[in-house]
C-alpha cells in the first residue's frame, strides 16, 4: 500500500521542482505550460513523466537534444523518498490523527523543499511561501490546542528538560530558533546568513517541541557545516556563500525520521 507514495512523490517532486524553478524565472506557478529551458518548446505529457520520460529520452530533450539537467530525477526521487518515508513513520492509514500529521509535515517539507531549491539557486526566500508556513503553523498550533492533543515528541527524553505548558512549547521553539540565528544574523552583519534564513526557522519552530528544536539545530548545523567544509576543500574561499534552508529541509526530516532513535542512542551511551 505505501508503494502509492514512492509513486505521488515523484509526480510531487516533478511539481515542487517546476514551481521552483519558475519562482526563480519570475513566472507564474500554473499558468504557463513547462517547456525546454534550452529551445523553448512546448512540452506534451509524455514528456512529463517523472522519471520515465528523464529515462526513456535518455536524458535528453526530444525536440533539440539538449542534455536535461539531472536535477530533474533527482528531485523527483528525493521527494518520492521523503513523502515515502513519512508515511511509513505516522503511517497515515492506522489512525486520523496520523494522517492530519502526515498532512502537516508533508506540506511543511514540501514547501521547504521548494525553499531549498530557490535558495541553492538564488540565496533568496521567497516571502510567500514563509507566510504560508506561518499560517499552516498557527492552523497545526490551534488543531492540537482545541483538540488537546499534545504537540508530536521526535526527541524521546530531550523534551523533557523543557517545564512548558503545552500551548506555549512550539512558540518558545520559534523563538529558541529565530532568536539563536538573529543573533548570528546581527554578529556576522548578514554576512554569515541572510534574515531569510531567520523568518525560515522561526516558522519550522511552530512545529516543533523545545527539545526538537534544539535537535533540528545539531542535525541543521551538521549538515551546513559538512558541505561548507567541502565548498572550502574545492573552492580555497571562506567566504562563498552557503544556502542554509536545504541543510534545514535535512535537519528536520532527519528529527522528525530519527531523532527518537539518535536521542536515546546518546542517554544510553552516556547512561542519562
Amino acid at each position: 500500500m505505501y508503494v502509492i507514495f514512492l509513486i505521488f512523490g515523484l509526480f510531487w517532486g516533478s511539481f515542487l521542482n517546476n514551481v521552483a524553478y519558475r519562482l526563480k524565472e519570475g513566472e507564474s506557478f500554473f499558468l504557463n505550460r513547462s517547456k525546454c529551458p534550452s529551445c523553448g518548446h512546448v512540452l506534451k505529457v509524455k514528456d512529463l513523466i517523472p522519471l520515465l520520460s528523464f529515462i526513456l529520452l535518455k536524458g535528453k530533450c526530444r525536440y533539440c537534444q539538449a542534455k536535461i539537467s539531472l536535477r530533474y530525477p533527482l528531485t523527483e526521487i528525493a521527494t518520492s523518498l521523503f513523502t515515502f518515508s513519512l508515511a511509513l513513520f505516522f503511517k497515515p492509514f492506522n489512525n486520523p490523527y496520523f494522517f492530519i500529521l502526515f498532512l502537516f509535515y508533508f506540506f511543511l517539507l514540501s514547501v521547504l523543499f521548494i525553499l531549498a531549491l530557490y535558495d541553492f539557486d538564488t540565496y533568496l526566500v521567497d516571502d510567500r511561501f514563509l507566510i504560508f508556513l506561518l499560517i499552516l503553523g498557527i492552523i497545526f498550533i490551534s488543531y492540537h490546542f482545541y483538540f488537546k492533543i499534545p504537540f508530536p515528541d521526535f526527541s524521546y527524553l530531550l523534551n523533557y528538560f523543557f517545564i512548558l505548558p503545552s500551548y506555549l512549547e512550539t512558540f518558545f521553539s520559534s523563538f529558541l530558533l529565530s532568536s539563536i540565528f538573529l543573533f548570528i544574523y546581527l554578529l556576522t552583519k548578514g554576512e554569515g546568513l541572510g534574515f531569510g534564513d531567520v523568518k525560515t526557522v522561526f516558522t519550522i519552530g511552530l512545529f516543533l517541541k523545545p527539545g526538537d528544536a534544539l535537535l533540528f539545530l545539531v542535525f541543521s548545523s551538521l549538515f551546513g557545516s559538512i558541505y561548507g567544509l567541502i565548498i572550502f576543500l574545492k573552492e580555497k574561499n571562506l567566504k562563498k556563500p552557503i544556502p542554509f534552508i536545504p541543510f534545514f529541509f535535512l535537519g528536520l526530516l532527519s528529527v522528525i525520521l530519527f531523532g527518537n532513535y539518535f536521542t536515546r542512542l546518546y542517554i544510553q551511551l552516556f547512561h542519562f
